[in-house]
């Protein structure tokens, strides 16, 4: 549907600049409302910055598992687990914990993984647009990435979830060892095997995709209060933000994309909703891009090695730790160690991150109206598929604040799931 003229007199604001928000902004603008970006951070700079910069429409299979009772010995106690827990966070947050495991069911598997797959054949419909919009097509590479097995076991441990994404229309070629190393003549590491998927698209710079699409709001006549909300209160009007300031700022409409920070925000009605954060961490090392031709995850390892416009990124690692800055460096070590044995890399690397990645249990975003007020419209938790899923999330917002038929069925991803 085309910009209405009357969506010009209509004022969205949207808590959140990361990717979510930005994405939800570009696409609002495109249906012709006004649009205000609040957050205290430089868009893009938080979570959105951090990721392994592909464009996962492959990745439909949660970490939610049946494999995960049986395996829990190994992710807990191994020196080489991709997961680590915080026993007291845990333990003072044991409801999100149990609720996690019952998702871990097969039949609730089933659910996430089909939900996930159907989401993720609308990456483009919600991508492409922004990057015509932006002018970032040029961020984005087809390279393909690549599944890597150390061994025929690791290989034949995942083969649900091969012909599962193979029943999707994901297509995924099987490469032997020999091809690996043609392919990618710096692994140093053997690999018995592997999963090319050709198709698979990777960013160059998340941050200086968000930058760009920022730039591009603002072009729009977009506003940016770096400023925090502390609490929102609906009428049947609208919204009112009361910002860390002091000052109150009004919208007709609002859109809660705060990340794994969104349930913190008074008023929105979504303080119950059980919102956590993964706590994923990335190396990067400048100049080193050279080294791979593509991304590649050693599966059983749980990251990516990615190159990017200056440097090689390696991403990834799960714990499960809460909302503290301080860093982990038992998991810094791990990639760095793991990486290690994989490529020729320095000692140091020039740069340590860590990041909330925003978590349901049940590893489906959220995204709908508020239980409070349909003047308020929630888009976040999307766990490790917040860069792939942002563009068709954006665009959803935009079409249920602007009363449109939606592109995609998002009852599975409703709030109210939880009640």
């Amino acid at each position: 549907m085309p910009a209405s003229s009357a969506n010009k007199k209509k004022h969205v604001a949207i808590i959140g600049a990361g990717v979510i928000g930005l994405s939800c902004a570009l696409w609002l603008q495109k249906k012709g409302f006004k649009v205000s970006l609040v957050d205290p951070s430089p868009p893009g700079s938080g979570t959105s910055s951090g990721n392994a910069c592909v464009i996962a429409d492959y990745g439909c299979i949660p970490i939610n598992s049946p494999s995960v009772f049986k395996d829990l010995p190994h992710l807990l106690f191994s020196k080489d687990s991709p997961l680590a827990l915080n026993p007291l966070y845990v333990a003072r947050h044991l409801p999100w914990s149990l609720r996690f495991l019952a998702h871990c069911r097969p039949t609730k598997v089933a659910h996430i993984k089909n939900q996930l797959a159907q989401f993720l054949t609308k990456t483009y419909d919600g991508l492409n647009p922004l990057l015509e919009l932006s002018n970032t097509k040029h961020l984005l590479r087809q390279d393909g990435m690549m599944h890597l097995f150390k061994t025929k076991q690791e290989f034949e441990a995942v083969k649900a979830d091969r012909e599962f994404r193979a029943q999707q229309g994901i297509n995924s070629i099987y490469i032997n060892s020999d091809e690996i190393r043609e392919l990618e003549p710096n692994l140093k590491m053997p690999f018995e095997c592997g999963l090319l998927t050709k198709a698979a698209r990777r960013v160059l710079n998340p941050q200086t995709l968000s930058n760009t699409y920022f730039d591009c709001f603002t072009q729009q006549g977009g506003k940016y209060i770096k400023l925090r909300t502390k609490q929102v209160q609906a009428n049947e009007d609208g919204v009112t933000l009361h910002l860390n300031n002091g000052e109150l700022f009004s919208a007709d409409k609002l859109v809660v994309a705060a990340g794994a920070f969104s349930t913190q925000i008074d008023g929105t009605g979504i303080a119950h909703l059980p919102l956590d954060t993964e706590r994923g961490y990335h190396l990067q090392y400048n100049g080193l891009q050279h080294l791979l031709n593509r991304p590649v995850t050693w599966n059983r390892r749980g990251f990516y090695l990615s190159p990017m416009d200056k440097g090689l990124r390696v991403a990834g690692s799960v714990e499960i730790a809460g909302y503290s800055e301080q860093k982990n460096q038992r998991r810094l070590n791990y990639l760095q160690r793991i990486s290690s044995q994989m490529l020729d890399l320095p000692s140091q690397p020039d740069q340590e991150w860590l990041g909330f990645r925003p978590t349901m249990p049940d590893s489906l975003p959220i995204i709908g109206h508020s239980p409070r007020s349909t003047h308020i419209v929630l888009a976040f938790g999307h766990h490790h598929l917040g860069l792939t899923l942002a563009g068709i999330t954006g665009k959803l917002v935009a079409e249920l604040l602007n009363n449109e038929p939606l592109c995609h069925d998002i009852s599975a991803f409703s709030p109210q799931r939880f009640d």
